[in-house]
């Protein structure tokens, strides 16, 4: 064998291991896991509350709530988890359920008893009792949670509070807030004025993690009653600390809710810049272009799409659907 084919074979191996190198170094990540929010429609027991305004879902009140359907809307509900929890469901933010035990109840159902999911869920002053609550798998390791109560000067809203969950997953500091913003029940001007002091309040809380703590990584999920496009979200992207993945769904396409003929995304899931896919950070990385409405077919009334989603009630009757929102998730990798 020549000098020169000693060095041409020797050029070649060197070129193939390079390579080789090159390709497991710069593999793309493989998805690790799925955050999703769903508001579920008045999950709400059959046990009358004296201090909440829950007539409404007594076994003997207008809409006759009693076990029957109580145990079939956990049922719904927890075929959906179930589908979530295929894709690695990792953190479920739910909104519009009365206590803590209406949801350990849906985690004890036979298609979720096995998940070993836990709940984290702090009473708030909502005078219809509804609160928000956070599930979570064994991957996120929570470290403290608080709430965040809107107010202004003294004046504070008898409204839903805003969950603070600070916790681990894969290594990472991340900030969960749950939200459920003021609906446009009265009106969508008469009622912006809440949103925006909601908005105020969860931005002055994620600016303050973030200037202590620039690696912590925020997450804040909710049905906010207002669509990308409205005020009180794009105050939570200014300065380019936070970005909304949900900003640019079509929207000629399900949104999460349909009011008349019109689909809305009022729920959404918002991140912190940090989030995006850095080359040199082996941390944790939202999957570009996940962000998405759930919406399979058995989600919509009779599964016709232009029904919108199967809901539990329509004002005194009953479907014995699933919710009136649909959920919305997005995935993750590391």
């Amino acid at each position: 064998m020549s000098f020169r084919t000693i060095v041409l074979l020797l050029l070649s191996v060197g070129l193939l291991l390079g390579l080789f190198s090159w390709a497991t170094g710069h593999k793309k990540s493989s998805k690790a896991g799925t955050i999703a929010f769903y508001n579920v429609e008045n999950l709400f027991d059959t046990l009358d509350d004296p201090h909440k305004s829950d007539n409404n879902f007594l076994p003997y009140s207008s809409l006759k709530w009693d076990t029957q359907k109580y145990k079939n809307k956990q049922h719904r509900l927890s075929k959906v988890i179930a589908d979530f929890d295929k894709e690695g469901l990792t953190l479920l933010g739910l909104a519009e359920v009365e206590n803590k035990q209406v949801v350990e109840e849906l985690l004890r159902t036979p298609e979720l008893i096995n998940k070993h999911y836990r709940c984290i869920l702090e009473e708030s002053k909502d005078p219809r009792g509804i609160d928000v609550a956070l599930i979570h798998s064994s991957n996120f390791k929570p470290l403290f949670y608080k709430v965040l109560r809107p107010c202004k000067e003294q004046d504070c809203l008898e409204s839903r509070d805003v969950l603070v969950v600070k916790g681990l997953l894969a290594g990472d500091t991340v900030w969960v807030y749950v939200n459920h913003w003021p609906s446009r029940r009265a009106g969508k001007e008469e009622s912006n004025a809440k949103r925006l002091l909601l908005s105020a309040v969860l931005k002055h809380s994620v600016d303050s993690v973030l200037y202590n703590s620039p690696s912590s990584k925020i997450v804040i999920m909710g049905d906010f009653n207002d669509t990308p496009c409205d005020e009180s979200i794009l105050n939570l992207t200014k300065g380019k600390l936070l970005f909304n993945p949900f900003a640019s769904l079509p929207t000629n396409e399900a949104g999460s809710i349909k009011y008349k003929k019109d689909w809305l995304i009022f729920d959404q899931i918002l991140l912190s810049g940090n989030w995006k896919r850095d080359k040199k950070s082996s941390s944790l990385m939202y999957e570009s272009n996940t962000a998405a409405v759930y919406h399979p077919a058995y989600l919509h009334y009779k599964e016709l799409f232009c029904n919108g989603p199967f809901r539990s009630y329509q004002g005194k009757t009953y479907f014995g659907g699933y919710s009136d929102h649909f959920p919305v998730y997005i995935e993750y990798s590391y």
